[in-house]
């Protein structure tokens, strides 16, 4: 069961990473962020879901030892800076590709 949950995060990891690096790199929102009623821009919403995403995927491989590539960054936390939230990000980045590559050809 919990194979198929980190399966799960590391698509929904791999997938918002993506859209993310198509709007281009720059900050995120605040880490907790509080709404405020003002529109937030597309980019900035992707990069913050991405990051917080691959940080479930990086909770799940500390705990459950399944990371496949190496270090496992740490964890975000409240106040974390945006080179943390890009080390999450890359960590999914890489366990996906590693993940690709251990497919079979079909």
């Amino acid at each position: 069961m919990a194979l198929e949950y980190r399966d799960d995060l590391l698509e929904g990891a791999a997938v918002l990473d993506a859209l993310a690096l198509c709007h281009g790199h720059g900050s995120y929102l605040p880490r907790p962020y509080r709404e405020t009623g003002q529109r937030v821009p597309l980019d900035l919403e992707l990069r913050t879901d991405a990051s917080d995403v691959a940080d479930q995927l990086v909770r799940h491989d500390r705990q459950y030892g399944t990371g496949t590539t190496g270090d496992i960054p740490v964890a975000l936390a409240d106040g974390c800076t945006d080179s943390e939230r890009d080390a999450v990000r890359a960590y999914a980045r890489w366990e996906w590709i590693a993940a690709q590559e251990h497919w079979p050809d079909v």
